[in-house]
């Protein structure tokens, strides 16, 4: 079976300029078979049963694309196309069928990760954490790349793919990506030493709203704030109670702002006697 009908390669296939990555590479239309092409790799999301069976369901050959394929040492690489690939293969019994592919030849693994990239954004399928972790591997994202490095000189691990729930394991796309943009650098940095060092990677210390708490508790208090004062303080109160204490809190909206007032909450409230930190949130 085919999802189009089988017919001889042209002499002289269309040819389809990669732009803005390799004006030298150039992709050509080839029928191959899906026994043919991998797939599985690290920048990909992972295949998802509903949607194989969605589109089985609703099969239109009309509605088909080729498939991207990217010829890289030797194979035939599906950079796009793993659904609809899984679906052929379960309309005809689980047998491998002939397919119309756009190959590209001469990409490099971070090339293929960009296109797979760009062509999941364009077609709006990509989940933030999917599409970070295609940045990642393609190193196409300077931003991205280094707030990689600054979590990994932290002792974390940045689980864009498949969070096991360990310690030191951040699986926040989103919040992460904003505290690096609100702090910077150097006081993203910061905002993750102080992190470790208090809560030992506990799973609870690094989930997205306590983050974000955490970022504006630092943007707002960085040049008042002692950094042992605050572990010996912060140290003794459980991630936990400061994440059930955000979410019980609905004088606003801005959930940032909930969980940042927690932990000043809890910073002056760990100290006997001394400097308190004022309030200087804004809202």
């Amino acid at each position: 079976m085919s999802y189009r009908k089988k017919k001889r390669t042209p002499a002289n296939p269309k040819q389809t300029v990669l732009t803005g990555m390799n004006a030298d590479v150039q992709g050509v239309e080839e029928l191959l078979s899906t026994g043919e092409l991998y797939s599985g790799q690290p920048y990909q999301r992972p295949v998802l049963d509903r949607v194989v069976d969605k589109l089985v369901r609703e099969w239109d050959p009309r509605l088909l694309t080729p498939l991207v394929v990217s010829y890289r040492d030797g194979r035939y690489n599906l950079v796009d196309g793993q659904h609809r690939v899984c679906a052929m293969r379960k309309k005809n019994g689980g047998k491998d069928v002939t397919a119309l592919c756009r190959v590209y030849h001469g990409l490099t693994y971070e090339q293929e990760a960009e296109l797979y990239y760009k062509l999941d954004r364009a077609k709006g399928h990509l989940r933030l954490s999917h599409a970070t972790k295609a940045l990642v591997e393609s190193g196409a994202d300077a931003e991205i790349i280094e707030i990689k490095r600054l979590l990994e000189d932290a002792g974390f691990v940045w689980a864009l793919d498949k969070p096991t729930w360990e310690a030191f394991e951040v699986e926040a796309t989103r919040a992460v990506i904003n505290a690096y943009r609100l702090l910077g650098g150097a006081a993203f940095s910061r905002m993750l030493e102080l992190t470790a060092r208090t809560w030992h990677g506990a799973p609870s210390s690094v989930k997205a709203s306590f983050l974000s708490g955490m970022a504006l508790f630092l943007k707002t208090y960085e040049t008042e704030l002692d950094d042992n004062v605050f572990i010996k303080r912060l140290s003794a109160v459980d991630p936990e109670e400061i994440l059930r204490r955000g979410k019980a809190d609905f004088s606003t909206n801005k959930a940032a702002l909930r969980f940042a007032r927690v932990i000043l909450g809890k910073y002056n409230s760990q100290q006997r006697g001394g400097r308190k930190l004022p309030y200087r949130f804004k809202g």
